[in-house]
Order: structure tokens, then sequence, then C-alpha cells
């Protein structure tokens, strides 16, 4: 075990020595020591193995190392998680745990494996004291992103709203700059909903008070002051007795970032609009202004227009999701035109509460079909199945992911966490997954735990979160396997 901290510790060591050598030239000579003290001293543990995978010693081979990596608009990962050159950069619960804490992992994809961000060789990365973990606070709504070779997130205190960075090993921490203005404040009370996004080295966001919201942008290339992009007023205050239903959400793909707001007008009406920011001039297109009475709104079924399951294409289109007494659909609305098609069409939605467009990737939609759980998993059946429907662009199924648990047949918890076009990331709190069940080691560590909460008299749950990979090059050949890269 230690032999494999060690080979851990110099790997991030070496991307950390990377990371501020290529800011600084003159730090050539210090890199190519670094690096060539690294080597030898690896040599002896370049056959060693991790989570049964044989590590690699050529970083520069192997299966995606053609893959241009660029500092764009992620639109294809959830907001905890985030793509790097080599890897993806995600949260998640320890491995074996009692508590919802969360932990940031480093998926390395030369090596095949995940990692948590710590160097503490004895941490057992399920606790308040391990580096990699992350608290509400130090981390505002689970977010994360990736740029310049630094990761960013929002730490929220009682007084501001903060950008922070730190180098690719979750060190050497900077405050980047206050983001909040005139006491406004992000908020993270609605689930998945993006606020913020990092578009051409500026993170767009939303600030919101009583009066209204702001769209705002901060350079992260240098220590300017953030910039007010657009002012968004109240226009119902709805008295004192009354709370306002105000929220929007925003989203980028490529140089533009679409805004769409849902607020209140009256106490019987809302106001839904879709706006699109194009970052490189600054111009604002309003192409959705409609209230919850217009036909358009009731066509589209404009409630679903700010959640998290909105995605946009590069020819301004949105998808979104629709429900019908009879189906679940995935409807594409031109916004220039305002003309709605339907993508797919998900029939027999009586029996399920569930269904969730999960992602987007701009090759493949990934529709997620979930059982009804309310009736208890007693009562689900074989013909119950967590099923991914994999979508071309036209709708046609190219692929289907099955996620039951092979022991029971009963429906898994999976988090889709997004990935570009190389791997599909994914978590899951269920130990026997198809393709990837949980280890002999994590179901030891699993049931010791148990043991000991039960002897305690502990109400908390013992917990295995599994994370796997799956190769996109695989989908529709019929030989697609999950790769399992759960830190042990």
């Amino acid at each position: 075990m230690t032999v494999r901290v060690n080979r851990i510790e110099k790997y991030w060591e070496c991307c950390k020595v990377e990371s501020e050598c290529s800011r600084d030239k003159k730090g050539e000579i210090l890199l190519k020591k670094a690096v060539l003290a690294i080597l030898i001293a690896g040599m002896a543990v370049l056959t060693a193995c991790s989570n049964n995978k044989t590590v690699k010693n050529d970083d520069n081979v192997y299966k995606y190392s053609d893959y241009e990596y660029k500092d764009e608009a992620q639109f294809y990962m959830k907001k905890n998680a985030a793509a790097a050159e080599k890897g993806y950069y995600y949260l998640a619960k320890s491995p074996v745990s009692s508590e919802e804490y969360k932990f940031m992992f480093y998926y390395d994809m030369v090596n095949a494996n995940s990692v948590a961000l710590c160097s503490n060789v004895n941490c057992t990365h399920d606790n308040a004291e391990c580096e990699a973990y992350l608290s509400d606070e130090e981390c505002l709504g689970s977010t994360i992103w990736y740029y310049g070779g630094r990761i960013y997130m929002i730490e929220k205190t009682k007084e501001k709203d903060i950008l922070v960075s730190y180098d690719k090993t979750l060190r050497d921490k900077k405050t980047e700059k206050t983001l909040s203005i005139d006491g406004m404040s992000i908020s993270s009370a609605w689930g998945e909903i993006k606020y913020a996004d990092v578009v051409n080295g500026y993170m767009y966001y939303l600030l919101y008070s009583d009066s209204g919201m702001l769209m705002c942008k901060a350079n992260l290339d240098n220590s300017s002051e953030p910039e007010i992009v657009k002012k968004y007023n109240a226009p119902f205050s709805g008295g004192t007795d009354f709370i306002v239903t105000d929220l929007a959400s925003l989203n980028a793909i490529d140089n533009k970032i679409y805004i769409n707001r849902r607020m209140s007008i009256s106490l019987e009406a809302e106001e839904y609009i879709v706006e699109c920011l194009d970052t490189d001039t600054g111009n604002i297109d309003c192409f959705i202004d409609i209230t919850s009475d217009d036909e358009l709104s009731e066509k589209a079924e404009s409630k679903y227009w700010v959640t998290s399951e909105l995605f946009y294409d590069k020819d301004d289109n949105m998808y979104f999701a629709g429900v019908d007494s009879s189906a679940w659909c995935l409807y594409r609305m031109n916004l220039k035109t305002q003309e709605i098609s339907e993508v797919f069409k998900l029939d027999n939605k009586s029996n399920r509460n569930y269904t969730k467009l999960a992602g987007y990737d701009g090759q493949y939609f990934y529709v997620f079909d979930k059982p009804d759980l309310s009736k208890g998993k007693k009562n689900i059946t074989t013909d119950d199945k967590n099923i991914v429907y994999i979508l071309d662009t036209n709708g046609e199924i190219k692929d289907t992911l099955e996620f039951n648990q092979e022991s029971t047949k009963t429906t898994a918890d999976v988090n889709i966490l997004g990935g570009d076009r190389r791997y599909l990331l994914v978590t899951t709190t269920d130990t026997d997954i198809q393709q990837f069940k949980a280890s002999s080691e994590l179901m030891s560590k699993y049931e010791e735990l148990k043991k000991r909460m039960e002897t305690e008299g502990s109400s908390k749950l013992a917990q295995v979160c599994l994370s796997a990979v799956l190769d996109k090059a695989d989908i529709g050949t019929g030989n697609k396997e999950w790769i399992q890269i759960t830190p042990e």
C-alpha cells in the first residue's frame, strides 16, 4: 500500500512542477531535474499495480493521447465534474463511509485509475481531515471548473462569495477575487441548475437579491474586478405574504451563453425568457419572452425551461423534456424560429416516476429512465430496469446501458457525471452494478464499518461509492464494457 501511495505522491508532485514551470520559462532547468529525479526514483514501482491495472510509464502514449484538449465551455460535464488534459476531476463520496462528505478525485486516463487529491500517506480519505475533503462552504453547490491548468470553485463566507483556485493536486490555493457585488450573492439552492460557467477565460455567473438579478463576468487571467454584464429587475414584489418565484439558469456552449429565466409577474402568472449572450461581441439577443398563458408556453412545457435538463447545440437549438399522461418526450426548439419538434418519445410513462435528460456531449443524448421506486424495492420486478438510452442527435437509439444490480435484479442508484468525446463517467452507491462490482477489499471495509456502527448504535447508513467510465468509442459496437476506477 505504501508503494502505491508513494507513486501517486510522485505523480501529483510531477504535475505540480509541470504546471508551475509552464508559467515560468526560467524554471525549465528545474523541471528537467525534477522529471529526471522522478523517473529514476520511479523505476522500482513502474510495474506496480493500482486497482489491478499495470501502471504505464509513458504518459504520452495511451488510448486518447491524440485527443486535442481545449479550454472551452464544458457543456458535456455535470456541475461536480470537469474535464482536463488527461483525465477528469470529480466530486464523490468516499469509497467506504457513513458520512455524506464530498471528496475531490482525479481519474487518470494514462494509468486508468482514480486517486483522491490528498498527499497524506496515512489518510483513509473518509473524514473531514482529508486534504481532498470539500465542505459546502468551500465548494458552493459542489461545482468545479478546470481552466488554464487550475481547478476553480466558489467559496462562500457569511459576508461574500469568493472565487478560489487550486493547482492540479488541490494544493497551492489562491484567492482569485470577490464575486459578490453590492451585497448580492450566488444561490446554490436549486439542485443541479447551473449558475455559472467558464467561457474564453471568463467566469460568467448570476447574483441574486430581493430586488433582482445580475449577470456578471470575472476575468480568470488577471486580478481585475468583476464586471456587470446585465441587470435584471424583479418585475413583481408580490407583497409580504407572497414568495416570488424567480429562477434562472446559465448554460454555455462555445462562445455563447444561454440564460433561461422564470419569474412571477403577478399572483397568477409567470414570465419565461430565453436570452443568448455572444461573449465575442457582448451582444445579448432575446429569443423567447412569453407569459404562462401564451400558446407557445403551453406547447413547450415552459415550466421545464429552467432546469438542469436543458441543453443547447451550436445552432441555437434548445433541448428540453416534457411529460404528458402517457409518455416522456425530448423536444428540440429552434430559438430563432420558435419551431418545436419531437426528437424522442418514451411510451408507457404511467408506471414510471423518473426519466431524465441526463446529458448531451454534442454527439449523443443520454436519457436516464428509472422505475417507480415509491412502491418499495421489494416490489421491484425484473422488468423494472435502470436504463440509459444513448441517442444520436436525430433521436435514434444507438445503444442502451443497463444499471440493474446483478445479485438482486433491483434497480441501482447511478449518478451520470458526463464526459467529453473520450469517456462517460459515473458513480454509484450500489455494490454490484453489472460489470463493476465492489472489490472484496472494499466489501470487507464495508462490512467492518456496518458491524462497528451497529455496535455503536449509530443511525447512519454505511455506503460504498463506486466509480466507473465507459469508452465512448465502444458505443454502438456491441462490445462496450465498464472500466471500474474506484479508488482503493
